[in-house]
């Protein structure tokens, strides 16, 4: 099961408190009782060395002791040692000892006579000056005049007090001449296991406490210190599925920002790059289909174009054979030839419309833009077609605003006879064409060219712009169409970059193309 960062912060953090707490514990009854000791022991000495400074001959004697006494929480028996000891002497009890001290300071009830004399009867006997001895030599006070030691006094003497301890520092100054000085100070206290007890029950109270309000502060500890990298996880996990909305939102000034930084930028960037390419596999995608598209177009045109060229092709050889047989009049000869010369028109036709596209195709041709008057174009444009119409009988309209426009004057007009001649070839009984040029959105000029006619089936709409396209094949041919008009038609208005296209009425079909304002 997985386990989340704060349900481990919280563990780690109680068992921390916990150890701390079991870890009090056991160094309380294993190392409390001896530390405490070994500090009572050192005030002792603290407390001896400030009363070596003390002039037992001075009127300020009591009021100095009992100072060091209250400071150092100690009780102070100084001794005058007046008899020695017989040499029959053998010691019996603590309650048959001779008198041979004096008091100077200190009072009785403190400790016993018995005990005190026992310890001025070992200083003189020198038993206690023994690595064997129940006391410890305190070598920074002993020198020539001094010898110091401390001792447990209650456990050494006997002393039957189950709760109670006492602890002394046993001094002896060596005057010559005269009566030898003892120093007893000593510290009563009481059994420090109880006092540990005590402890060890309150640490484990304040410990509890302790632990109900670590886990009220954990939980708000621990939510701003993992929400940051919960939050950070999760916007990692939308990196990593491409999703770049989202961002990291780290309020606090510390590494947790610097990393929300981090990913933020790196999110960005990231975003950056896959769209960049993203948009260069797709430019990528688009060449390869259009070079696709171009060589599917190249193969067709080339199909196309062979089969335009083998009609006329075939038609004037079968008719230069013919003329070399004898026995043909002369008027047969001149239609043969007619035949052959009208063939050979077309194909020049169709090679200079070839020629033309590819230039146009090539972009290898530069526009030559100048200001005009559209009407202008239209009425001279009908007018190079004065003669097919009367030929024809066509009625050519024109309906056409006075608008002054910049663009070139003479692909327009290509443009435009080309539009002329598809509504001729296509244009029904009715014999209708109307060239017209009219305001439309975006300030753009329309010019258009009607005829009345069949109108183009939708599914055709689409090709009739393509090279060699023919919607009625046979028509055409009829009237020597190469298919190529349009075509030139679609070039030449992509590259002045004006939108262009058919529309189908109930009456006849309507190209047109739109001249955007520079």
């Amino acid at each position: 099961m997985k386990s989340s960062i704060r349900s481990k912060l919280f563990l780690l953090v109680y068992g921390i408190i916990l150890a701390f707490i079991v870890g009090l514990i056991l160094l309380n009854n294993s190392f409390l009782e001896n530390y405490y000791i070994k500090s009572r022991e050192s005030s002792l000495v603290e407390a001896f060395i400030e009363v070596k400074k003390v002039d037992l001959d001075s009127q300020t004697t009591i009021e100095e002791l009992l100072e060091i006494e209250n400071y150092y929480n100690i009780n102070i028996q100084i001794l005058a040692q007046t008899e020695e000891f017989d040499e029959d002497f053998v010691w019996g009890g603590l309650d048959e000892t001779p008198d041979i001290f004096n008091r100077i300071y200190g009072y009785r009830v403190n400790i016993p006579d018995g005990i005190l004399t026992r310890i001025i009867y070992d200083f003189n006997q020198q038993e206690i000056d023994f690595e064997s001895s129940y006391a410890q030599a305190v070598l920074e006070l002993s020198d020539d005049s001094y010898s110091a030691y401390l001792m447990d006094i209650y456990s050494e003497f006997d002393v039957d007090s189950e709760d109670t301890n006492m602890i002394g520092l046993c001094v002896e100054l060596e005057v010559e001449d005269s009566e030898n000085i003892f120093y007893i100070l000593t510290i009563t206290f009481q059994s420090i296991q109880d006092s540990i007890k005590i402890f060890n029950s309150f640490t484990i109270l304040v410990g509890f406490i302790f632990m109900v309000l670590a886990f009220i502060m954990m939980y708000f500890v621990s939510y701003s210190f993992t929400n940051p990298i919960i939050q950070i996880n999760k916007i990692a996990e939308e990196i990593a599925g491409l999703n770049f909305k989202n961002r990291v939102s780290v309020k606090s000034d510390d590494e947790f920002k610097e990393l929300g930084d981090s990913i933020n930028r790196m999110s960005s960037q990231l975003e950056e790059n896959i769209d960049e390419l993203q948009k260069t596999n797709a430019k990528l995608a688009q060449e390869i289909l259009h070079k696709t598209d171009v060589d599917k177009m190249r193969r067709e045109f080339i199909a196309n174009a062979s089969h335009e060229l083998k009609t006329p092709l075939s038609l004037i050889m079968g008719y230069t054979e013919a003329l070399k047989l004898s026995g043909l009049d002369q008027e047969i000869k001149d239609e043969y030839i007619h035949i052959i010369l009208d063939e050979t028109n077309k194909m020049n036709a169709l090679v200079m419309e070839l020629l033309k596209l590819s230039q146009l195709e090539s972009k290898d041709r530069e526009f030559d833009f100048y200001h005009f008057n559209v009407r202008n174009l239209l009425e001279e444009t009908r007018r190079l077609f004065s003669l097919v119409f009367e030929e024809k009988q066509v009625e050519c309209e024109i309906d056409s605003i006075d608008k002054i426009v910049n663009s070139d004057y003479t692909q327009l007009q290509t443009v435009l006879t080309n539009f002329i001649n598809n509504a001729i070839n296509h244009i029904d009984d009715k014999l209708e064409i109307k060239l017209s040029a009219k305001m439309v959105e975006n300030d753009s000029v329309r010019i258009s060219v009607f005829n009345s006619g069949v109108n183009i089936p939708e599914e055709d709409i689409l090709h009739i712009w393509d090279s060699f396209y023919k919607v009625d094949k046979a028509r055409t041919r009829a009237y020597g169409g190469q298919g190529l008009g349009l075509s030139i038609c679609k070039t030449t208005l992509e590259l002045l970059g004006y939108d262009y296209g058919v529309i189908n009425h109930e009456t006849g079909i309507e190209f047109y193309f739109d001249i955007y304002k520079k």
